[in-house]
């Protein structure tokens, strides 16, 4: 990740609706569907909510077939915003047995909440 995709990652987080987006995502026992994810984040206007949601598609948000759901960078983000918080009452680690790398450093069990490397600018 360079500099402009870390500045731009972090830039994201930056939005309310997207924390509610977010938060949402992290609430639910199953990934969701476009509509059914727009409502539980009481966001009316489609177009808004869509442009929001892919926004988060881009670092923190999976869409598979089944749906929308959080992805490594999502968990970590909700982790650190929101501790202990996820929909039975514990954390909020990534479901055991997810073949999922972290986005930033490539581990399998990276266990940092936040980790981005920036180019320092003296370098």
């Amino acid at each position: 990740m360079d500099d402009a995709d870390a500045t731009d990652a972090l830039e994201v987080l930056g939005n309310e609706l997207r924390m509610r987006i977010l938060r949402e995502l992290a609430a639910a026992d199953e990934p969701l569907a476009f509509s059914t994810l727009r409502e539980r984040a009481d966001i009316r206007d489609t177009g808004k909510f869509n442009y929001h949601l892919s926004r988060l598609c881009d670092y923190y948000v999976r869409e598979g077939a089944r749906g929308y759901e959080l992805g490594h960078a999502g968990t970590r983000v909700i982790a650190a915003a929101d501790p202990g918080r996820a929909s039975d009452g514990g954390s909020i680690d990534a479901e055991p047995g997810t073949d999922e790398t972290c986005p930033v450093c490539g581990d399998d069990d990276c266990e940092r909440l936040f980790h981005v490397h920036l180019t320092p600018p003296w370098a």
